[in-house]
């Protein structure tokens, strides 16, 4: 079992031998309550890349205090952590399961290991409102940080710093107003906010920690600096996305989508502007992977809320409450065991491989020559490739259907045509979007993506008959009324129609 809640605080560089400035007065502080010193004994862990530390995450063992026990610390920004707190083990060597498991995607599925021993004397102040309620807590903290790596200096790093933190429940910004008026106390005996907040930081100073060994960015006005810059805003979303779907929180599935097909597209159609190694192959096939699963993800989402809907309200009216029942039970189903497919894919390896090549695009960019050129150079290298392809797919998608075959294995073939189809215009589309319309020719941009609308509908109305047909069929059985789902198969017969027709005219456009 785990708790979590939100710490607010502020860390403050004291002179060495200062004194303490007196806060009385400050917001609403008005009397203070001196606690009598303990001791602290944490031992931080992280991979061998330093992994947690580069995604501002921190876990330790502790002992002492009143919250002994595992600690994993998320920071939103300088002042503002996430802390869940873990039981504590009696095995110190080894990392409870829970810890690891909360931890997965940070660690990018690697083991733990010791990398800095931090022993704190603590002594605390309770600062108190003139009802003696407490306001926020002050912790004087004389630090011994001794690294854990091969190359750590034998002599235990030493400092003194002061940590204000708030009570829980406090808004954030009335924090801030307070940590504001506390800056002025502090300034007035030597002591400022620290320039480096995390006693993890300042313990690791020095170390070896190759997640945290940057690179310059590419040149200006070159197609690589463009590379970077929207590989380093996909990252961040995706991992927004992925940590609320590994939660089971509300993830927006079309957006986690969008964000894996922008991966796809940097890295598949930008293919020549990265290392030729196998990582960067591998992370290529995983990107178009997860792109596949979570597009049938935002599909499913869109049923949940289309479907049970027929285009016009005259239609609409002939849909009975039944019909519309079982459709909504059976898309919601549907869209479940997409979410749970997206799930599995976040918990394999081509996943984790595919952040660690985002992790090295985005911190430590290597761009080749080629990557290194203008913006158009690169885009014509790119359209050569991606006009052809896009073109075949979309032909594959509207050509004529093989008599030969069952009607059934029909149109599960042109549902997976057109959905190949469809995310290789999306794809191309965003790849465009990369390096902008000033680098491609605002024509092909264009009509690409008019194709990628048209497929859209298309891709849509083929999935809508398929759940139709299916429970049609099952209520036909049961000896349930059809007629409603026969209004919504109609209406959906004729979007598919209008986009197949759409998509031959948008196939002889590219």
């Amino acid at each position: 079992m785990s708790d979590t809640h939100l710490e607010i605080e502020r860390t403050y560089d004291l002179p060495e031998g200062g004194s303490l400035p007196d806060l009385i007065g400050v917001g609403g502080i008005l009397r203070t309550d001196h606690q009598e010193p303990f001791e602290l004994d944490a031992t931080y862990w992280d991979t061998e890349r330093y992994d947690l530390v580069a995604a501002r995450v921190t876990v330790r063992r502790r002992t002492g205090g009143p919250d002994a026990g595992w600690h994993i610390k998320r920071a939103s920004s300088d002042t503002v952590r996430h802390e869940q707190h873990f039981p504590l083990t009696d095995d110190a060597d080894t990392v409870p399961d829970e810890v690891l498991a909360a931890l997965f995607t940070e660690r990018r599925g690697r083991g733990l290991r010791p990398v800095v021993r931090i022993t704190t004397t603590r002594t605390v102040t309770r600062l108190l409102d003139e009802d003696g309620d407490q306001i926020a807590e002050l912790a004087d903290d004389q630090v011994a940080a001794q690294r854990l790596d091969d190359d750590a200096p034998e002599t235990p790093r030493t400092w003194r710093e002061v940590e204000v933190e708030t009570v829980e429940g406090v808004d954030q910004q009335v924090a801030h107003e307070l940590f504001a008026a506390l800056d002025g106390r502090f300034a007035a005996v030597g002591a400022g906010p620290a320039a480096v907040s995390s006693k993890l930081a300042r313990g690791l100073a020095g170390a070896p920690a190759p997640r945290l060994q940057s690179a310059d960015k590419p040149e200006k006005g070159t197609a690589a600096r463009a590379l970077v810059k929207r590989l380093r805003k996909l990252r961040s979303t995706l991992l927004d996305q992925e940590a609320l779907l590994r939660s089971g929180g509300q993830a927006d599935l079309r957006e986690t989508a969008a964000v894996a097909l922008g991966i796809a597209a940097v890295i598949g159609s930008y293919r020549p502007a990265f290392p030729p190694t196998e990582d960067v192959d591998r992370a290529a096939e995983a990107a178009e992977g997860l792109a596949a699963v979570t597009a049938r993800a935002a599909l499913a989402e869109y049923l949940v809320e289309g479907l049970p809907r027929a285009s016009t309200p005259a239609q609409d009216a002939l849909v009975d409450s039944m019909t519309r029942e079982r459709i909504l039970a059976a898309t919601r189903e549907r869209r479940a065991v997409a979410v749970r497919d997206v799930v599995a894919f976040l918990h394999g390896e081509p996943f984790l491989e595919l952040l660690d090549v985002l992790d090295d695009a985005v911190e430590r960019p290597e761009p080749t020559s080629w990557a290194l050129r203008s913006p158009k150079k690169v885009a014509q290298d790119v359209s050569a490739v991606e006009k052809p392809r896009v073109r075949e797919l979309v032909q594959d998608a509207v050509g004529d259907d093989d008599d030969s075959s069952a009607v059934l294995d029909r149109e599960a073939t042109a549902r997976e045509a057109t959905e190949q189809a469809w995310r290789a215009a999306t794809r191309a589309r965003m790849a465009m979007d990369v390096l902008g319309d000033d680098a491609f020719p605002h024509a092909l941009w264009k009509r690409i993506g008019d194709a990628a609308d048209v497929l859209t509908e298309r891709v849509r109305s083929l999935h809508a008959l398929d759940v139709l047909r299916v429970h049609s069929g099952i209520a036909e059985r049961g000896g349930e009324g059809t007629f409603g789902y026969g209004v919504l198969a109609g209406d959906r017969v004729r979007l598919a129609e209008e986009s197949y027709d759409e998509a031959v005219h948008a196939l002889n456009r590219v």
